[in-house]
């Protein structure tokens, strides 16, 4: 059925949008755990600060962030209660197109800093247009998925997904752990992070999944 493939175009879309927002938690959360208090990161939410050294500070945040991440990205497919998804969705992106829209009007602008490896970007002017456009699908995804119903099966894909997003983290430690803050070391592993990153939506895919209509 042709809604059926474009909902289940939108919603693999959403996921993988998912796992790159994922990227300003992911990153700090590796660090923090690998690089220890040589690694210092910040952040901000509606003008207040949050900041820490490894896994001091506001390291909590992170922590949180990851959970209720990994959490929404599980529940696109693995979690039969859809009202969870529903209020994960809302909760995830409400927040960020919300502080989107405070930074650039209210506070300083939208800025992103990776000192590793160098990189400085003002995204004010490119950000509201794209948490728009995110907004719109998450509207989209959850009108359409309100109608339907699915049943979606763990494949061997999954499980190869899965041991290719977690292979490099032996390595990453051993990376990140070692060698001079800044160094060569760490600009392999946030490399290795960031191709993280644009693998972790593929192992929570659903490879084989039936429809039907409520």
């Amino acid at each position: 059925m042709e809604a059926n493939r474009k909902f289940k175009k939108r919603i693999n879309l959403l996921l993988f949008l998912t796992g790159l927002t994922f990227a300003t938690t992911w990153l700090p959360l590796v660090r923090g755990l690998m690089d220890g208090e040589t690694y210092s990161w910040g952040t901000s939410l509606f003008g207040v600060s949050i900041s820490g050294s490894g896994i001091g500070g506001d390291f909590y945040y992170i922590v949180i962030n990851t959970l209720l991440g990994l959490f929404l990205m599980i529940s696109f497919y693995w979690v039969r209660q859809r009202l969870l998804l529903y209020t994960l969705l809302i909760v995830w992106y409400g927040s960020m197109i919300a502080n989107a829209f405070y930074e650039v009007f209210a506070g300083e602008g939208y800025y992103f800093h990776g000192d590793t490896l160098g990189i400085h970007l003002n995204l004010s002017y490119v950000i509201l247009p794209f948490m728009v456009l995110l907004g719109v699908l998450v509207v989209l995804v959850i009108a359409r998925d309100r109608r339907v119903y699915f049943v979606a099966r763990w494949t061997k894909k999954n499980t190869i997904w899965l041991f290719l997003l977690l292979m490099p983290l032996p390595a990453q430690y051993m990376l990140l752990s070692t060698g001079e803050p800044h160094g060569s070391t760490d600009q392999v592993g946030v490399i290795l992070a960031l191709l993280q990153i644009l693998l972790i939506s593929r192992p929570l895919k659903a490879y084989e999944i039936g429809f039907s209509e409520k």
